[in-house]
């Protein structure tokens, strides 16, 4: 769980550009970086990375789940009762561990398509073969890194289940009507629709291999590197962000922060502080580095490369004027974000990458 707050962490401290002020030792711009860090190698880093691979399934699952399975039309089935894969089947269950109901394991009236894996492993497959009106005991364990309910991980439990009904989906066939329906991408036929699919999903497959690349190169120079404990107003800084990010992120679903990381990850307030301070000193280390490396080749940006990058950036994030821009976001984080940017494009311009 703390890995995954880690990768949040990152992706809220590069958005975390507001509030702030002044050059102490709180920002790159008031420090010496090479006092805190003795950098190591980080030229001609080796990574290996696996190249996005959008198959033809992965368009075809998008389509028949988001756009053909609304349409669909459900039969019910008089001319057997006996359940086989793919049938969509009505059914009751509870679940028992140690001979208990468990908390969320019973429903009534469940519709469940054999074959879906939407149930644990093994549920499904103990339903093929049982008749409507029957109830069947299905012994079964939880996945031992099961991320719903870690409490239930590994866990040997039973359920039971009667089949009231079973019924077929049917998906209408994609047709240009169709296709023009759904408005994606102004497209009007079956194969255009599959090109955009196809186009968007390797676009976002390239976007994440990207931040990956990116992300292994820093770490394995960090490896490289020899840290001191950074400045406590630079990691208090950080905190700061991170903890304002995620609350922000728990508002949106209504949340306050702490009930929102235990509904999400399953952490205790003393538990996710702590990841959260884990997390800003390890930021803090890593923009020192980024620091200590732009000093050591030249990367440093000036004033008006800064302003520039303002200027081209306001509407990027989401600002209706350059001037707004640069009234709400404090330019010292900002100066940070960009030389964290320009340093890992030359990090990853001088790194040895391996593609398979």
């Amino acid at each position: 769980m703390k890995k995954k707050i880690a990768i949040l962490a990152a992706a809220v401290l590069l958005m975390g550009m507001l509030s702030g002020c002044g050059k102490d030792n709180a920002y790159l711009s008031g420090i010496d970086a090479s006092k805190y860090v003795t950098l190591g190698e980080y030229k001609g880093i080796e990574v290996t990375e696996t190249l996005p691979d959008v198959t033809d399934e992965t368009v075809d699952y998008y389509i028949e789940n988001y756009i053909l399975a609304p349409k669909a039309v459900t039969t019910e089935v008089t001319d057997r009762t006996v359940v086989e894969e793919g049938d969509t089947v009505n059914i009751d269950y509870t679940g028992y561990r140690d001979g208990t109901p468990f908390e969320n394991g019973s429903a009534q009236g469940d519709s469940l398509t054999i074959g879906s894996g939407r149930f644990i492993p093994g549920f499904e497959d103990g339903l093929i073969g049982a008749s409507v009106g029957e109830t069947v005991t299905i012994d079964l364990a939880f996945p031992n890194d099961y991320e719903p309910n870690p409490d239930l991980a590994g866990v040997e439990v039973s359920f039971e289940v009667t089949i009231n009904g079973i019924s077929i989906v049917e998906l209408p066939e994609l047709t240009d009507e169709i296709v023009q329906e759904t408005g994606i991408g102004e497209c009007s036929t079956p194969d255009e629709l599959r090109d955009y699919l196809y186009e968007s999903f390797y676009n976002n497959a390239m976007e994440s291999y990207n931040q990956t690349l990116r992300s292994d190169i820093t770490n394995a120079i960090m490896a490289n590197c020899i840290f001191k404990d950074p400045p406590e107003k630079m990691v208090d800084r950080y905190y700061d962000m991170l903890v304002d990010g995620m609350t922000q992120q728990a508002l949106l679903y209504g949340m306050d922060l702490a009930t929102y990381m235990y509904n999400n990850y399953f952490m205790t307030e003393s538990v996710y502080t702590e990841a959260f301070m884990e997390s800003a000193t390890t930021s803090a280390q890593q923009y020192i580095m980024f620091q200590a490396i732009a000093d050591a080749e030249g990367l440093n940006m000036s004033d008006e490369e800064l302003n520039q990058a303002m200027e081209e950036n306001a509407a990027e994030f989401g600002y209706a004027s350059v001037e707004e821009f640069k009234e709400q976001v404090e330019k010292e984080t900002f100066r940070e974000y960009m030389l964290a940017d320009k340093v890992v494009e030359f990090l990853v311009e001088n790194a040895v990458i391996t593609n398979e």
